[in-house]
C-alpha cells in the first residue's frame, strides 16, 4: 500500500492505494484561507500541519479492515506552488503563508516585469514576474516589514514547512523550488542573482533535493499514527507537475489541461523553455524533465459567480452548466473575458477585469453560461499557441471538475480541434503522479495499464464557427497583452 497526500490550496487529501493501482481510501480536510486586507490570501502554517496529520490518521483507520491494505509502503507528497512562509530558528511561523493567490506584491511585480531585470530572471528561471512568485513576496517582506525579514532563518513553502515538522530537516524538492523564481533551471540551484535581488542568502532557504528523496519521521518533531512512524516519506513534486506525470500528458504533443477552481495548461520537456513574451512557466518535474505551460486564476469559480452571485440559481452547479446546451457554439456572438480575479498566464496583470462583450436582447441566461466556458477555453488557448509554438499539440489529457461536464468537454476539443482524453479512474491526477512517482522510487514496478480512458473526437462542423469566436476574443485581449 502506498499512501498519496496532496497539500493543496483548498485542501489536504490523503489517498491510499493498494500493491494493483486501486484507490482503499480517501481522506480530505478543507484549508481556511484569510485576506486580513483587500488582495492578500494567507492561511495558517500549523492548521495545514493539522489537515495533513489528520488526513493520514484518517486514511489508516479506513484501510485498517481492507484485505487489500497492508503496512505502507511509503508516503508521497505533491503540494500547490508558490507559497511562502517566514519561520524563526525554532521553525516557529513568524508570518502565515502568503498564498499563490496574494496579490501584495502587485506593483513590485509590475515593475519589474517591466524592467530588464525582470526579463532577464524569467529567463535563468521559467517563473513569470508576478505577485505570486516568492521571489516577489520576499521584496514586499523586505520592503515593508523589514523587522520580521531581518528576524527570519528560513522562508518555506507549504511542503517544505510541512516536511521540516515531520522530518526535521529543512530540504525542498527541485520541483517546488523551482516556481519560487529562485531557482536556476540549466543548474538546478538556488540562483545568486535572484536571491541577490530578493535580499536573502543561501542559507535561508532548505536544501535542494531530488523528487525522490526519502527521509524518516523524526519522533521529535512528528506525531504520526504509531503504524507510520517507520514509514519513509518520499518528498514528490509540485502538484502541477505531478498533475503531467499522473494524466499520461508526458510524451511530444500531449497536453494537459486542469480546470478547477482555477485552471492551467502543461507540456512536459526534457529541457527549459521559456517565451520570449514571457507567457509561460517552466517548472521542474525533477532533474531530467520540465514542464511549460500557464496557469489562469480563472476556472470554475467564474462560473460559480454566474450562479451565485448573478443569476442565484437554484440549480446545482453541474445542473446550471448543463443548460449551455439550449444555445448553439459561439453563444450567439456573445464573449466573455473571464479575468474575474485579475490573470496570472497569458496575461500578468493582477488589474485585468472580466467582461461580456457583444451583448444584445436577444441573449438569456443560457447564452450567458456557454459565453463564459466558451471564454474559460479561448483563454487557455492562447497560452495553448505559445506551447503550440514549441511542440505542436496532438492530444489533450483533461482533468480536474471540468472534466465531468460532458458538454464542457466536447466545448475543448472543438475549440481547439484535437481529441481530448480523459480518465475515468478517481483518482487525482497529482495524487496519481505522486504515486507512480512513488513506485519507480520504491522499485514496485508499474500498475496494471488504466484501460477506462474515454476519447471524445472534436466536431469539424464548429470548427470556423469557434475560430472566429477566438480571433473576436483576442481582439479585447491583445490590449492587456500590449
Amino acid at each position: 500500500m502506498l499512501i498519496g497526500l496532496d497539500i493543496g490550496t483548498t485542501n489536504v487529501k490523503a489517498v491510499a492505494f493498494g500493491d494493483e493501482g486501486k484507490i482503499l481510501a480517501t481522506a480530505e480536510r478543507a484549508n481556511s484561507t484569510f485576506s486580513p486586507e483587500p488582495g492578500w490570501s494567507e492561511q495558517q502554517p500549523d492548521e495545514v500541519l493539522r489537515n495533513v496529520l489528520a488526513t493520514l490518521d484518517e486514511v489508516i483507520r479506513l484501510t485498517a479492515r481492507s484485505r487489500q491494505a497492508n503496512k505502507p509502503a511509503g508516503i508521497v507528497f505533491s503540494a500547490a506552488m508558490h507559497g511562502l512562509a517566514a519561520v524563526d530558528k525554532t521553525g516557529q511561523p513568524l508570518t502565515n503563508f502568503l498564498l499563490w493567490s496574494d496579490l501584495r506584491a502587485d506593483s513590485i511585480a509590475q515593475d519589474l516585469r517591466r524592467n530588464a531585470k525582470g526579463l532577464e530572471l524569467y529567463r535563468k528561471t521559467g517563473v513569470p514576474i508576478h505577485a505570486m512568485s516568492p521571489l516577489c513576496k520576499l521584496i514586499w517582506l523586505r520592503r515593508h516589514r523589514p523587522d520580521l525579514f531581518r528576524r527570519s532563518h528560513k522562508f518555506l513553502g507549504i511542503k517544505e514547512f510541512v516536511w521540516f515538522r515531520l522530518t526535521g530537516r529543512y530540504e525542498s524538492d527541485l520541483s517546488l523550488a523551482s516556481a519560487t523564481g529562485l531557482l536556476d533551471l540549466e543548474k538546478n540551484d538556488w540562483n545568486e542573482a535572484a536571491l541577490l535581488f530578493a535580499g536573502i542568502s543561501w542559507e535561508q532557504l532548505p536544501v535542494l533535493v531530488s523528487p525522490s528523496h526519502m527521509a524518516q519521521p523524526d519522533a521529535v518533531h512528528a506525531t504520526f499514527h504509531p503504524s507510520l512512524r517507520s514509514v519513509p516519506l518520499i518528498i514528490g513534486a509540485s502538484d502541477g507537475a505531478l498533475a503531467n506525470l499522473g494524466s499520461g500528458a508526458t510524451s511530444p504533443g500531449q497536453v494537459a489541461i486542469t480546470i478547477g477552481t482555477s485552471a492551467a495548461i502543461r507540456m512536459m520537456t526534457h529541457a527549459p523553455v521559456t517565451d520570449a513574451r514571457m507567457r509561460t512557466f517552466c517548472y521542474r518535474l525533477d532533474e531530467q524533465r520540465c514542464i511549460m505551460g500557464g496557469a489562469s486564476n480563472n476556472g470554475t469559480n467564474a462560473l460559480e459567480w454566474l450562479r451565485t452571485a448573478v443569476f442565484r440559481s437554484p440549480l446545482d452547479a453541474g445542473s446550471f452548466a448543463s443548460t449551455a446546451h439550449q444555445v448553439p457554439p459561439g453563444a450567439d456572438g456573445l464573449l466573455f473575458l473571464p479575468y474575474l480575479s485579475g490573470e496570472r498566464a497569458p496575461l500578468y496583470r493582477a488589474s485585468a477585469r472580466g467582461s461580456f462583450n457583444g451583448l444584445t436582447s436577444a441573449h438569456g441566461q443560457a447564452h450567458f453560461i456557454r459565453a463564459v466556458m466558451e471564454g474559460i477555453l479561448f483563454n487557455l488557448k492562447i497560452i495553448a499557441e505559445a506551447l503550440d509554438a514549441h511542440q505542436p499539440i496532438r492530444t489533450l489529457h483533461a482533468g480536474g471538475g471540468f472534466s465531468r461536464n460532458t458538454l464542457w468537454v466536447q466545448m475543448l476539443a472543438d475549440i481547439f480541434q484535437k481529441p481530448v482524453l480523459l480518465n475515468e479512474n478517481d483518482a487525482d491526477a497529482s495524487v496519481s503522479g505522486a504515486i507512480q512517482l512513488a513506485r519507480s522510487v520504491l522499485n514496485m514496478g508499474n500498475v496494471p495499464e488504466n484501460q477506462s480512458n474515454k476519447m471524445v473526437e472534436p466536431h469539424a462542423a464548429n470548427a470556423e464557427i469557434y475560430q472566429q469566436a477566438f480571433l473576436k476574443f483576442k481582439i479585447p485581449v491583445s490590449e492587456f497583452l500590449l
